[in-house]
This record gives structure tokens, sequence and C-alpha cells, in this order.
């Protein structure tokens, strides 16, 4: 989402939408509800989460600081229900507004914005499709602290590591490894 242009969706924000503030663990949206807010990250970050067939938590993805926040595929786009959680990593705040009134101010201000937004995402879900068959969690560890270097430090070692698929153990291997 870093390269979509998001003045339009902060200046609807700024004008339309209120701050709001989630505690940690707080969730913006539950996974199997329809998610009715779209956001800019003010501060904090907050996670993407779903339920394994086990029954364990995997964290999928993640929202930074100045970045959007939303279910954008399943809600956004279609008015269904969200396949992940949304769920505040540490205490955050997000400048955001309901997806109803976002939708229509984006279109009239850049009626690109959709199929532009859309573009982009199914760029990076094929990028990172191709390096879970490609790279090694170490490589994408790597990856991952190059393009989100500042805000690496405040996520747990457990969620990195589900975002890598790996256990905590070999995570810490990992980390180790790139200390030595």
């Amino acid at each position: 989402m870093a390269q979509v242009n998001l003045a339009p969706l902060a200046e609807c924000c700024r004008e339309h939408g209120s701050i709001v503030r989630y505690a940690k663990g707080e969730r913006m949206v539950q996974e199997g509800n329809v998610c009715r807010f779209i956001g800019v990250v003010r501060s904090g970050y907050f996670k993407y989460t779903s339920i394994t067939s086990k029954g364990d938590e995997c964290v999928t993805g993640f929202s930074f600081e100045g970045e959007v926040v939303t279910d954008y595929v399943r809600s956004f786009l279609y008015n269904q229900p969200a396949l992940t959680s949304i769920v505040a990593g540490c205490d955050a705040e997000v400048v955001q507004l309901p997806i109803s009134k976002a939708r229509p101010y984006l279109l009239l201000c850049n009626p690109a914005f959709i199929s532009e937004t859309s573009s982009i995402l199914l760029q990076e879900a094929y990028r990172r499709y191709l390096s879970i068959h490609t790279l090694t969690p170490q490589e994408r560890y790597k990856e991952l602290c190059s393009r989100f270097h500042d805000d690496i430090s405040m996520i747990p070692y457990n969620e990195l590591a589900s975002y890598l698929s790996v256990s905590r153990r070999q995570f810490q291997r990992i980390r180790e490894s790139l200390q030595e």
C-alpha cells in the first residue's frame, strides 16, 4: 500500500473521520464480520491475523504508521465478511471513517483509486506468495527488516515468527545468525 497515493484518503479522513484509539489487543474487525471502517494509522501498528486449522492465531500482515488499515479486498470492495481479524499490536491511533463514506469520496477524487489499489495489492500478494516458495525464512526476515526497519522493533518475536511461518525457537536462531 506504500505505492498507493494516500493523499485523497488522508484528506477524506481529516475532513470526515475521527481519531480512534485502540488498546493493545483490541480488534478493528473480527474475522467473519464485515469491516466497516477504513483509516490511516497515526501511531502504533495493527496486525492481520487468521486462525489456523489447529486453532492457533497466525499473523498474516501488518499496517504501520502512515499506512492504510482495513480489510480492503473482502469488506471495502465487496462488503463481505473479513477472512482476517485486524488487531492493535500495541496501543494505537487511527484516523478512520466508515467505508460507506470513504468509497464515494475516493471515487470522486480519484476515479481510478479502486483499480490502482487493487493492482498494487495483487502485485504485493503475488510477491509474498513467491517469496514463501523461493526464499528461506532468514531471507524473508531480512527483506521484512529492510522494508520496515524502524517499525520491526515494536513487534514481539512471536508475531514475527508467526508472520514468517516459523517457530519462535527457529526465529530466535535466525536473529542470532544475523547478529553474528
